[in-house]
């Protein structure tokens, strides 16, 4: 009766191991999330309470873009001040946020800086002189926009977090537009969250345990055929 060679034993291991091996590494994606604060922002002077930025802001790979000014070159407007717990007219919070400021670009892009999809989680909100605000949100994916409104209560003391469950998933920005009860484009934010996927190559158990199982198998039969003969 024939049997198996070692060399024959060795190929047919090494290919079972080659295969197997690259069945083990599959990508396995991670949602990373991201919570732009804004806190590194100072005020321009101490106890000023405020900090005017300019047209564009970036933080954690996050680009925050006043539409319709330039990034750069000269300042227009001022389009968005920062603010602190020592600001006379940013009520809402001790933290530094973020206002827009420009009645020229009353709409907010928010992009990845590198480009990529990213699932927009929630925001927290804080009207601007204590007035009543509608934002919207819209989320550009791909030809299609989807969008959703909030209402930010005049009265309201702090912050109000919103989230979105899932509603602006795989999006390429975000547009904030805000309209207060004297139609100002005011409004004061703070922790933008969003996710995204993190891909990665880790080996799969089950497939390490299938890859021993298939050498012990070819191990046995071998093993077996020799001794018959």
């Amino acid at each position: 009766m024939s049997s198996i060679s070692p060399q024959s034993f060795f190929r047919l291991g090494t290919a079972l191991s080659l295969v197997l091996t690259v069945a083990a590494a599959v990508p396995v994606r991670a949602q990373v999330t991201t919570t732009v604060t804004f806190n590194t922002l100072t005020e321009s002077s101490p106890g000023s309470g405020t900090r005017y930025i300019g047209n564009c802001y970036a933080e954690s790979g996050f680009l925050f873009t006043a539409v319709g000014l330039p990034c750069t070159g000269a300042t227009a407007a001022n389009a968005f001040v920062a603010g602190s717990a020592n600001s006379p007219f940013f009520g809402g919070g001790t933290s530094p946020s973020l206002l827009l400021n420009s009645g020229d670009a009353s709409l907010i892009n928010v992009a990845r800086v590198d480009g990529a999809f990213f699932n927009f989680t929630g925001i927290a909100l804080a009207p601007f002189g204590g007035a009543a605000t509608t934002v919207v949100f819209s989320g550009m994916r791909g030809a299609t926009t989807v969008t959703r409104s909030v209402t930010v209560s005049g009265g309201l003391t702090g912050f109000q977090l919103f989230s979105f469950d899932g509603f602006f998933a795989g999006v390429s920005s975000i547009q904030i537009a805000a309209s207060n009860e004297f139609g100002e484009p005011l409004v004061k934010f703070d922790d933008f969250s969003a996710t995204s996927a993190a891909v990665g190559v880790v080996p799969e158990p089950a497939s390490l345990v299938l890859f021993a199982t298939g050498l012990f198998g070819v191990g046995m039969v071998v093993i077996r055929r020799r001794n018959r003969a």
